[in-house]
């Protein structure tokens, strides 16, 4: 799970240090500097002070015996943090992304909420969110798509050459790990790009980055490695207990 933390960091980086190419219209490393910096500094400024401003939050919820207490300030939370990233210049995925590692039940516990709620997750309070935002966003990525480049030679070549280097990519990872663990479940673990690849490959396309031969071909990577990963994921594990 912290290897595919660090992964995703290292990919907000890179969408980071691309956005800023492009908003400048020209490679300048003292730009590309920059922007590396200030993504560090915010990722590494929110996860220092954000519990403290996330508990302040509470307490000043908590005192007006907000009844939501825990859905209102997890996702006023999350807004504030997307909306702070793209005041810096950073993708607002950057900051919903770093206030996703920081929320935590445990911030509750001492905030007067109804009892009913006490054994209520965060999770389980915005899940009606989910249920009903996730569906849109996949249909937007889907829309995006045309069906017929799958059918394209190019697109497929794209696409083969781009699940080699996922799954490849993703199993070298594993040999860094130490002996006892199982390297191979790793790998196969971090395989899929899921949803966090089909928004870097959203934004690269608003950007221009991204035309819609190479949208479809890591679409088609991302369905293949999520796909993939499961089975192999619990033939590894299987494996490694026998």
């Amino acid at each position: 799970l912290g290897a595919a933390v660090m992964d995703d960091i290292l990919g907000l980086l890179m969408l980071s240090i691309v956005s800023s190419i492009i908003v400048s219209g020209s490679i300048n490393l003292l730009n590309i500097l920059v922007t590396v910096i200030l993504a560090i500094l915010f990722i590494g400024g929110v996860l220092f002070l954000g519990p403290y401003l996330l508990r302040f939050t509470i307490r000043l919820l908590c005192k007006l015996d907000l009844v939501e207490a825990k859905m209102f300030t997890s996702y006023l939370f999350v807004m504030v943090l997307a909306w702070l990233a793209n005041l810096v210049g950073l993708a607002t995925i950057i900051g919903a992304f770093t206030a996703g590692l920081i929320l935590n039940d445990t911030f509750f516990r001492h905030c007067r909420i109804p009892k009913e709620e006490y054994n209520v997750s965060i999770k389980s309070l915005i899940m009606p969110l989910e249920v009903i935002l996730v569906p849109i966003f996949f249909v937007l990525m889907g829309i995006q798509v045309k069906l017929e480049a799958f059918f394209d030679s190019q697109v497929l070549i794209m696409a083969a050459g781009l699940l080699v280097a996922a799954i490849a990519g993703k199993l070298a990872c594993g040999l860094g790990v130490r002996q006892k663990v199982n390297r191979l479940a790793i790998g196969l673990g971090m395989m899929p790009r899921g949803e966090v690849g089909l928004i870097f490959a959203a934004i690269g396309k608003s950007l221009g980055v991204i035309n819609d031969a190479l949208f479809s071909a890591v679409v088609l990577t991302v369905i293949v490695t999520t796909l993939l990963s499961p089975p192999l994921l619990k033939l590894a594990l299987r494996s490694k207990r026998d």
